[in-house]
């Protein structure tokens, strides 16, 4: 059945109706964590000329965003899990450039959630010293590195195959 056959019957989404939503709603969460990446990335290029000891604004600016990241890794673990899952039911054997990319995105997810957690709740419970500054750099580098490529995959309309 052609494209215009199935527009004249109901559209190309009529047999489910969530399809379509569901699709949308990936895109937008897919733009959305790519125009944070590179917010994110800007602010820690930044916080270097206008608040360097991040003591004001720099500061306040790093408490909005810690929520935002953790749901980012949270939704890198889940986009990984999901990738990870087509890779091992495909036929394919050996290291695929799918393979690799889905094992990044999840293991990476893993990581960063867990540095995160750590020095976040670490300095909200503790003296804000006692934070590892070290690994707030390596969640900071993380960031951007991991969430634009996963907010990438589901704007381009990932998972669609499950979805119909």
């Amino acid at each position: 059945m052609g494209l215009t056959a199935r527009l004249l019957q109901g559209g190309l989404f009529a047999e489910s109706p969530g399809y379509r939503r569901d699709i949308v709603v990936m895109r937008i969460v897919g733009i959305a964590m790519q125009v944070f990446a590179v917010v994110f990335w800007i602010q820690f290029v930044a916080i270097q000329l206008y608040d360097p000891m991040s003591e004001g604004i720099g500061s306040l600016v790093w408490q909005i965003f810690d929520p935002f990241v953790a749901a980012g890794a949270l939704i890198s673990i889940y986009v990984g899990y999901r990738r990870k899952q087509e890779v091992d039911s495909a036929s394919e054997q050996g290291l695929t450039k799918e393979y690799f990319e889905a094992h990044v995105t999840f293991y990476g997810g893993i990581m960063l959630f867990h540095a995160l957690l750590w020095n976040w709740i670490g300095s909200r419970l503790t003296e804000q010293e006692m934070s590892l500054h070290w690994l707030w750099i390596f969640i900071d580098i993380s960031v951007p590195l991991l969430l634009f490529p996963v907010g990438r995959h589901l704007a381009k309309g990932a998972f669609t195959k499950q979805a119909a």
